[in-house]
Order: structure tokens, then sequence, then C-alpha cells
């Protein structure tokens, strides 16, 4: 395994990382003793001398400190220059098909960019939009969502809309956009049926048919900022074969930038989609999640050098996710690899933090 790889896969797994942690206090390790009840500890200096091990043979969920892993797979399977992309086709006919390939920051700034570059290409009007989601296959659910209305219980899809979440405002009946760069559409108060009353951002997976068409009514708000008119339907389907390409729009985000909103804000839908990318790329369309898996599982093993884990997905959602503290400390690294991204915001899993110390470490807690 490379050696910039073990760097930062400790850094990426089971983290609680303060700036600088040392060993200032005396009897620190009981008060970390105190704390996990039934979980494992591992704290290593930069050296990766043990500074102190408690069940770290024993394998526990390791939560969201997973994406940090999801996120070396993907720099190493797709590159940190990569961007996605969404195609745009039309026929002879006046409609306009939108072909997505798993974008997760196809947000509301995005749409109003392509949008703009729509009508720079030369488009007037579109009769009818069809939105073609194929490139993820029906397979692709990741196990331990909730189905609750909460942002980290979104659904996965080749084609979504700002994390395929909306954030309205709900008061006296009436419902209204909870952003500015986001305009209300005719399907905004169906999505926003069960919403609480006052300001949210909800997942919208319990509306899963109308949800699948919000992209394509975001896009024709934005298309008519721009004075393109979508006189016809938004409906699902796929391109047929004689459709012209029209514009391939790549993301405004490569994967670094990407990496480093999702892990600042540990986002498992993002994550989610990262995996699933990962497998369609490495073993072809249409994206599934056994994909998903096989791709982080052949990363694990080959790169990183593991052995005893399992891996459900790539958020760290799944109750079914397993690894040991010790899987994580093949050959400590150094801390400077991971330089550059934003440090991710990533807790244990038992909410407990380390007491402060003096010397630079890494601590593990499961």
């Amino acid at each position: 395994m490379s050696p910039r790889f073990r760097t930062l896969f400790l850094i990426i797994f089971g983290m609680i990382l303060a700036p600088r942690l040392g060993l200032a206090q005396e009897g620190w390790q009981q008060q970390v003793l105190a704390k996990v009840q039934n979980g494992a500890v591992l704290a290593v200096d930069e050296k990766g001398k043990v500074l102190f091990s408690h069940q770290a043979d024993k394998p526990f969920m390791p939560a969201s400190t997973l994406k940090v892993a999801t996120s070396l797979a993907a720099l190493n399977i797709l590159g940190e220059n990569y961007r996605y992309k969404t195609d745009f086709f039309t026929d002879g006919s006046g409609n306009l098909y939108v072909k997505g390939y798993g974008d997760p920051f196809l947000i509301s700034e995005e749409l109003a960019l392509i949008a703009a570059q729509l009508k720079a290409k030369g488009l007037k009007g579109v009769k009818n939009m069809i939105l073609d989601g194929s490139y993820f296959g029906p397979d692709v659910q990741v196990p331990g969502l909730a189905g609750s209305l909460n942002p980290y219980d979104a659904y996965n899809g080749a084609l979504l809309a700002n994390f395929n979440t909306i954030n309205i405002v709900k008061s006296g009946g009436e419902i209204r956009s909870g952003e500015d760069q986001t305009p209300m559409t005719e399907i905004t108060r169906v999505l926003a049926a069960n919403a609480p009353a006052g300001k949210s951002r909800i997942n919208v997976a319990t509306h899963e048919k109308e949800a699948a068409l919000y992209p394509g009514y975001l896009l024709k708000e934005f298309l008519a900022q721009q004075g393109v008119e979508v006189g016809g339907s938004i409906s699902q389907g796929t391109v047929p074969g004689d459709a012209k390409l029209f514009l391939s729009y790549a993301s405004s985000k490569n994967l670094r930038e990407v990496l480093e909103a999702a892990l600042k804000y540990s986002q498992n839908l993002v994550m989610n989609q990262l995996a699933l990318t990962m497998g369609a790329v490495k073993y072809g369309a249409p994206a599934s999640l056994g994909k998903a898996k096989k791709a982080l599982d052949e990363f694990l093993t080959k790169e990183v050098g593991l052995k005893d884990f399992n891996i459900e997905e790539g958020s760290g959602i799944s109750r079914q996710n397993h690894i040991t503290a010790l899987e994580f400390s093949i050959q400590v690294p150094r801390l400077g690899a991971f330089r550059g991204f934003a440090q991710p915001s990533l807790q244990p899993t038992r909410g407990h933090r380390l007491p402060a110390l003096r010397e630079p470490a890494v601590a593990l807690i499961f």
C-alpha cells in the first residue's frame, strides 16, 4: 500500500483529533475508560507509538468516521479533479432530456448556471422536459435509512437537486422558500406537506414520485428567469437513441471541493453518491449498492491493507458496518498527509472526547 494512503487512512477513520492532543492530565486513561462503556479506544502518537489501548482488537461500528475512508477511495478511484456531469439532449419535437450521473452538488446555484448555459447555447423554448435517472439502478438505497424527514435520511439517485431536500418556511398555512437562491416550484407545496411549522430543511423521501421530478421543476424556474419557457409536462423517462447532445455540463466543483464540504458537514447522501459512482465507474452502469460495496472493499483490502472489516455503504449510517481500532492503526501515519482538506466534522460514535493532551496524537474511539 502506498505511504500516502496509509497516512490518510488513520486520520480518516475513527477520529476525534483535536488540533493538538497531548498527555497533560494525570489519570486521563481512567477518564476515558469511565466514558467508554462498550466500545474501543486506541490512542497513538505521530510516530505510531501506542499511548493507550482498550478493546482495540474488537469490531465496532465506525459510524461517520467511515466517511473519510470513502473519501480516500474516491480520490483513488475517481481522482481529485473528477467532476460530475449532467447531460442535456434535444429532439426534433422540441423536448429537452436531462440525464444525471449522480452529481451530489446539483444545487440551486448550479442549476442557475446550467440554465444560463442552455440559453447561451441557443435554447429558445422547451415543449416537454424528460428526466433520465437510469445511470443508477433500483438497488441504490442504503441500509440504515429510517425514512424520516431528517436530511440525513435523504434517498440517493442519479438525478437529484439540493441533496434531495427542500428548505422551506411554513407559517399559518403558507409555505415559502427558506433560501433566497431557491425559487418555489409547482410541487414544493406537495413535498412540504408534512413539514413542521417554522423554518426547516427536510428530505423529500416520503414523496418519492414528486421528489424524482423536483430537479426538473427547479430547472424550469431557472430557465424562466432566462426567458426560456417550458410549456409542457415534466416527467421521467430515458434519452432516446436519436436525441442529440445539446450540452454536457461539468460541475463547478471538482472532487476535492466536494469532499471538503462533505467532510465538514458529515453529509451521508454525498458519501453514498460517491460510493455508488465509484461502483459504476469501476464495474459499469447502472450504479448499484453491490457495486459500491465491492469498490470500497477492494480499495480497503488492496490499497489500505485491511483484512477484518465489513462495510455495507459509504457514510457510516448502517449498523452492519464494523471494524477494529487496530485495523485503523496499520503503520500509523504522519498527520501532514491530509493537510489541505478542511478539518472533518466527524464525531466519535459515543460522543465522548478525550481530556486535553499535551503531545500531538491521534485518538480513535468507537
